[in-house]
């Protein structure tokens, strides 16, 4: 975009769509100023920082998440469609769980998944304060959990992962509990996790109920 000796203008919008050809995991001032061929300075006469950056690019990757309500299904159905949907979209898009986890919300598309959760909800009877706290729970897990399954997928490639296996070869006892665990998916896994999880929450925080927190115990 150089051309003779003078840098061809751009607009925020361009180095917003740069950045999410790039990714977030790969984000950077210096990455989308080598995709839009200007300078780093020219970049920031547009982003004032690094976070700023990812914000932007971060937020224009939420608006493509649209979540699904059946209104028909109970609390417990609907937490675990919208784990599902959150698990499916940050597999598709990796870096944002990370991005979800570091500071939530940060802009409109982060408010808009919120107050989707909070009308969704409501309409099982929950009030919006109750509503973010489940929402913001199984969305806490399901994070973590894909964040574990993507690291997991990187590890399985690597000699660390032989080293692993090699150690619980070793083990009888570990041979004979592996051997009583059904084959499974990382779904599999996932949907099992999630539903316990969303039935014990409902089971704590039924609609109605005030939300209190538990004591430590002592």
């Amino acid at each position: 975009m150089r051309t003779g000796g003078r840098t061809a203008s751009f607009t925020l919008e361009d180095v917003i769509r740069a950045g999410t050809r790039i990714g977030l995991p790969e984000l950077t001032v210096q990455a989308v100023a080598d995709a839009l061929g200007v300078t780093t300075a020219a970049i920031y006469r547009h982003v004032p920082s690094r976070s700023a950056l990812e914000s932007l690019v971060g937020e224009a990757i939420l608006a493509g998440l649209k979540l699904v309500d059946d209104p028909a299904e109970p609390a417990v159905a609907h937490l675990v469609g919208f784990a599902a949907q959150l698990r499916s979209f940050t597999l598709a898009h990796p870096g944002t769980a990370q991005y979800f986890q570091r500071l939530f919300p940060r802009g409109p598309s982060g408010v808009r998944l919120l107050e989707h959760q909070i009308v969704a909800l409501g309409r099982r009877g929950y009030d919006p304060a109750a509503a973010v706290v489940l929402s913001s729970a199984i969305a806490t897990i399901t994070l973590g959990v894909t964040m574990a399954e993507q690291e997991r997928e990187t590890e399985l490639r690597s000699q660390a992962a032989e080293e692993a296996l090699a150690a619980m070869a070793g083990s009888a006892l570990l041979q004979q509990a592996m051997t009583g665990i059904p084959e499974h998916t990382p779904e599999d896994y996932f949907v099992l996790l999630i539903t316990s999880t969303a039935e014990g929450l409902v089971a704590q925080l039924p609609p109605g109920r005030p939300i209190a927190v538990p004591r430590t115990a002592r």
